[in-house]
C-alpha cells in the first residue's frame, strides 16, 4: 500500500482519512469493515497482490458528505446534474482524485500488474483522461473537458449544442466547421462538387417540417448553384 499512501499524502485529499472514502460512515459500518479487512491481511500473507485491480468501490454518497451540493454545480458549460442523470458517478470522472498512483511507483514496489496497466497511460485512472492532440478531440474544436469522455469526431453537434429553430434538423456539420468561429459563419447553399442537389437532395436538409419552406421558396425546383 506504500505507493497509494505516498500518492494520497501528496494529493488534494491528504487531510481526509482513507476510511472516509473507502468505508461507509458510522461506527457500526467501520467496526464491521474490520472483518472485511482481515481478508486483505490474509491476501497479503498468502498471495502476491498486484495493482491496479480496479475493484475499489467509492459510491457517490461518500463524496457528497464533503462536497454537498455538487450535484447541481455547473462549471462553465458542464452541468453535473445532467451527467449524474445519465448514471455517471463521481469516481468515473475523478478516478485519480484520492491518490494519483503512478505505474512506475507500483513497479518500484514490485506490485505492478502490467496486464491491467492501459497502454499509453502512466497512472491509475488515466485511461479516463485524454491528452491534448489525441484523435478523440475534433480538429479545430477548442479543448474542453468533454473530450475526457466524449469522442468529438463521432458525436453529433446537437449532443452539446441546441440547434436554433428553423434548422429543420439539418446536420450542423454541413454548414459549420470547428475551425471557423460561429460568428464568422455565413450560410449559403453548398456549391456543386460539395453537396449540390445532384448529390444531396434539398429534402435531405429540409425534410417534412421544411417542405413548406422548400416549396414556397423553390417552387418544387432545386436551387440554382450560382
Amino acid at each position: 500500500m506504500v505507493p497509494f499512501y505516498d500518492a494520497w499524502a501528496q494529493g488534494p485529499h491528504k487531510n481526509t482519512w482513507c476510511i472516509d472514502c473507502h468505508v461507509n460512515a458510522g461506527i457500526p459500518n467501520r467496526f464491521l469493515h474490520k472483518f472485511a479487512a482481515l481478508s486483505e491481511v490474509y491476501a497479503e500473507v498468502t498471495t502476491h497482490a498486484t495493482y491496479p485491480n480496479y475493484n475499489a468501490d467509492v459510491p457517490d454518497r461518500r463524496c457528497l458528505r464533503c462536497h454537498e451540493g455538487v450535484q447541481k454545480k455547473v462549471v462553465g458549460t458542464f452541468d453535473h446534474s445532467v451527467h449524474l442523470s445519465k448514471g455517471l458517478t463521481c469516481a468515473k470522472c475523478h478516478a485519480a482524485t484520492g491518490h494519483k498512483v503512478t505505474f512506475a511507483a507500483l513497479d518500484a514496489a514490485g506490485v505492478l500488474n502490467k496486464d491491467n496497466a492501459p497502454a499509453g497511460a502512466s497512472y491509475v485512472g488515466q485511461e479516463l483522461q485524454v491528452s491534448t492532440g489525441t484523435p478523440s478531440v475534433l480538429a479545430g474544436h477548442r479543448k474542453v473537458v468533454c473530450s475526457n469522455c466524449h469522442d468529438h469526431a463521432n458525436l453529433s453537434c446537437s449532443f452539446c449544442h441546441t440547434p436554433p429553430i428553423g434548422h429543420f434538423k439539418a446536420s450542423c456539420k454541413l454548414c459549420h466547421k470547428p475551425t471557423i468561429a460561429f460568428k464568422d459563419t455565413v450560410f449559403k447553399h453548398p456549391s456543386a462538387g460539395e453537396h449540390s442537389y445532384r448529390s444531396r437532395p434539398c429534402v435531405a436538409c429540409h425534410p417534412s417540417g421544411g417542405s413548406k419552406v422548400f416549396c414556397t421558396c423553390h417552387k418544387g425546383n432545386p436551387p440554382r448553384e450560382d
